[in-house]
């Protein structure tokens, strides 16, 4: 068993690592404007204003807010990494995506499982691959998002049938972590938009509030990066836009990372 003062060492390290992902943010070159590039035969197109056809010049975005928990938690230490860096990277594994076009309700392996919607098993995930018959929306630039056309995994309520989409995604990790990021980005364009993302040390959102995490996301180009490293596991995240219109538009997520910790 690691004496206390050991894994205080280890977690001072671990944060230590990832505070240089924060500089990558200040290193950010200017983009060009680049050509729109057109799709056909679009399977999940994005409403809203279409203000480029599918790529944007980067821009510098606003960092996450971070609020700890009012109660149980409020001297909890939380390590924000909002751009990917390598120390992010290498501190991280990633998690495995359901099959093309298939709806899900289990993300990942034997190795580290995450269940979809656990407190009504009504929501399930459909990852669309990058591509006029997937995604077809710029993600974003680095640091911002690991890639600029990744897989992604778009929430669908079944209760409504398969094409009825969420603003919400509920997450339970089959154990706890101390670190979890992923990318996410709204399914409508031309809108800056809030999404609130909650951790609590329960598999669902009954569980206490550990913290939450507020951050700025648009389409396209707008995709953002919301990873956390906790001095306590937690075991479920919840993640959900700003508002609940009806229809609702969605969400896509993308590159879901972790580690366990010491």
């Amino acid at each position: 068993m690691k004496s206390p003062q050991l894994s205080s060492l280890l977690l001072a390290s671990l944060l230590l690592a990832f505070s240089a992902c924060e500089k990558s943010a200040e290193n950010i070159k200017n983009v060009s404007e680049t050509k729109a590039v057109t799709t056909a035969g679009l399977v999940y197109p994005l409403t809203g204003t279409d203000t480029s056809g599918g790529i944007l010049p980067m821009r510098k975005l606003p960092k996450a807010i971070v609020t700890k928990g009012f109660y149980a938690f409020p001297h909890l230490k939380v390590q924000l990494i909002d751009t990917v860096c390598k120390e992010y990277l290498e501190g991280t594994k990633k998690v495995d995506f359901v099959a093309d076009g298939t709806v899900g309700h289990i993300i990942g392996n034997s190795d580290f499982s995450i269940y979809v919607d656990p407190d009504f098993v009504r929501a399930g995930v459909r990852k669309l691959s990058s591509g006029p018959n997937g995604w077809w929306m710029h993600w974003n630039y680095s640091p911002y998002t690991e890639s600029e056309h990744p897989d992604v995994l778009f929430p669908l309520n079944r209760r409504y049938g398969e094409k009825h989409a969420q603003n919400y995604i509920s997450l339970a990790l089959d154990r706890g972590v101390k670190t979890f990021g992923f990318e996410v980005a709204p399914n409508e364009t031309g809108k800056d938009i809030k999404v609130l993302v909650t951790y609590n040390n329960f598999g669902t959102y009954r569980g206490q509030t550990m913290f939450t995490v507020e951050q700025t996301i648009s389409s396209p180009s707008g995709a953002r990066l919301i990873a956390v490293t906790s001095a306590e596991p937690f075991t479920y995240v919840g993640i959900e836009l700003e508002g609940h219109e009806y229809p609702e538009k969605g969400i896509a997520i993308a590159n879901l990372r972790y580690d366990e910790g010491n």
